[in-house]
This record gives structure tokens, sequence and C-alpha cells, in this order.
């Protein structure tokens, strides 16, 4: 009898560790989209899918250009909490090249559950949460790139390469199967400045995107009489964010970083008052010149400087002795903050 009860406690443990050990982790977070503003794009189908072959469907709007790496459509599909996607799936179609394409690409799980186990803290309450969005960006030529968000940051997962497919538009736009591709997709009435961008630009900017990834070894800083530096808050045009403060500003580390399309500095003077100084998109020829004409094997800094009453205001791109002024910027954007 003993040896039996022995035997039957093991099976019963053998039991609990499978289902232990299959049992997929969860997290809460919701899917989302991405286009390229004056690209705009529609999914036809996407869907994220989990180890067990269960999915969730990826949100899109009629015609979505909410900006490269910005979320888009969001709608509350599924259970709140979600295991970590292990795939993707989607066929889209792209406005401006009067195309679809497709995909089907395995995601790097294990980088992503780390990503969702560390968590962001929010600098406001300094609680720390998960990243709570997957978005899916796709961009001309069969460009996609996937990111999680979270409390002000943005990672890269991925980037995946997508090939031309044929979509019958009686399935694409059942309320209107005669429809042509080419008359639906034509954006003269329904978007023209995506057509101009087009004719300025001298056609569409392929590879623009996969430019947008290169990086450089970066951070920003201030050189501000009595002030200390409080935030940094950085957006880059490959849709990647950060959010310094605390201990991770005051390492205030060089990072690979590509290069930014968005800056704000909260600084903080003697006396405890809180100032904002935020840059908004940041002129893409003159920053990218900038980053050009220096080393890129050497660090570089982006530097807020001005007078203690602060006046003199200059925001300077800086490599060793060398300095640049950035000059097509908004320096009286800024404002007192209260916490």
């Amino acid at each position: 009898m003993r040896v039996t009860i022995i035997k039957y406690l093991f099976f019963v443990s053998l039991v609990l560790a499978s289902c232990t050990t299959t049992m997929e982790e969860k997290f809460e977070w919701l899917p989302s989209e991405s286009a390229p503003k004056l690209y705009p794009m529609n999914i036809y189908n996407g869907h994220l899918f989990f180890e067990d072959g269960n999915s969730v469907y990826i949100p899109c709007s009629a015609l979505a250009h909410s900006g490269w790496g910005n979320d888009g459509s969001t709608h509350v599909t599924g259970d709140d909490f979600k295991p970590v996607p292990v795939r993707l799936e989607v066929t889209w179609a792209s406005f401006v090249e009067n195309k679809f394409y497709t995909g089907n690409w395995a995601l790097p799980k294990e980088k992503m559950t780390k990503l969702f186990k560390e968590g962001v803290v929010n600098y406001r309450t300094k609680k720390k949460k998960t990243y709570n969005q997957i978005i899916v960006g796709l961009a001309p030529g069969g460009v996609a790139v996937v990111w999680m968000y979270g409390e002000g940051n943005q990672v890269e997962i991925g980037r995946y390469q997508a090939k031309e497919t044929q979509v019958a538009m009686k399935d694409f736009v059942p309320g209107n199967p005669t429809i042509s591709q080419e008359d639906f997709m034509d954006l003269t009435e329904i978007y023209p400045e995506a057509i101009e961008n087009i004719k300025q630009k001298g056609g569409i900017e392929f590879g623009l995107w996969d430019t947008y990834r290169k990086k450089y070894n970066w951070r920003t800083n201030i050189d501000i009489p009595n002030y200390t530096f409080e935030n940094s808050s950085m957006e880059m045009f490959n849709g990647e964010r950060e959010d310094l403060f605390d201990e991770a500003l005051l390492k205030n580390e060089f990072k690979e970083r590509a290069i930014p399309d968005y800056l704000s500095f909260i600084i903080t003077n003697p006396k405890g008052k809180h100032y904002v100084f935020e840059f908004k998109n940041i002129d893409e020829t003159e920053i990218f010149n900038l980053f050009k004409q220096v080393d890129a094997t050497k660090p570089i800094e982006i530097v807020l400087k001005m007078n203690e009453d602060l006046s003199n205001r200059r925001l300077v791109f800086k490599q060793e002795d060398k300095e640049f002024p950035i000059t097509k910027i908004d320096l009286d954007n800024m404002w007192e903050y209260k916490k």
C-alpha cells in the first residue's frame, strides 16, 4: 500500500510540474497599427499568434497614417491578459503604391517576455508598470516593424520584409465589390497631401524607414548654471522612445540610439521650480546632416544651454570640441512644470 501511495504522489507531482511549465505567462496589453503619416495603409488581415495557436487581431482604421511608430486604432480585443505572441501574420494595402503586401514571421518571444517582466516606471507616479501595447508598423516597399510601448518608452522588437500579393476587391471591399483596385486606392480626393508629398519628393521614399534605423552613440545633457537635469524624453525617427529620470539620468550614459525627431528637457532651479523645454518635429534635413558630418564612432551630445535667468537659449549638437547650433527649433516652447 505504501509503495502504491508513493507512486501515486510521484505521478501527481509530475502532472503538476508539467502543467506549471506549460502554462503561458500572460501580460496586460493591446495591439495597434502604425503607418507613416504621408504613406497610408490599411490592414486586410492581421493577427498576432500565441504558442497555443490562438491569436488576437490587429485593429486598423480605414486609412491608417498616424505617423511612424505612433499607435493608431485601439480595440479591446481578446482577454485583458494575453500571452506573449510568437508569430505575426499580416496582409495590407499600401495606397500610394496601389499594392498589397503579405508576410508571416516568427517574433522574438524571449526578448518580448523579458521586456514585459522588466516593465517601465512612470515618471510622475514612480510606479512600475508593464509594457501595454504591441504596435505593428507597415510602410511602402513591404517594410514591417514591431514595437513594444509602455509609459513613454518604446522599443523596436524586429524589422521584417513582406512580399507583394494579390487580394480580390470583392474580398477587400465586400460592400463595393465592383470597384477597381486603382480607384479604391486613389488618394486624390481623400488624402491629397499624400499625393503632393510624393510629387515634392520625386517619388516614394523607398528605404527611408531603414535609414531611420541607423544608430549613433549619443545622449542629451544641459549646461545651465545652478540647474539640475530632472527628465529627458526622446523620440526617435525609427519609432523608439525613451524617458530618463532619477538614477538613469544621473548616470546619463551614452547609448546607441537612432536620430531624434523630438526632445524634451525638464530642468530644476535651486528653489525647486521645474521648467520644461520641448522641441517638436525637429527638422529632418538639419538633424540628419549634423549626424552625418561628425565621426560616427565617437560619442555625441545634444546640449540645452542658457544663462541662469533662462536667457541666451541654445540647443547645441556637440562632439568633443566641435559644436553646431540646431537652429530650426522653437526655443520659446517652454513652461513651468508643477508636479
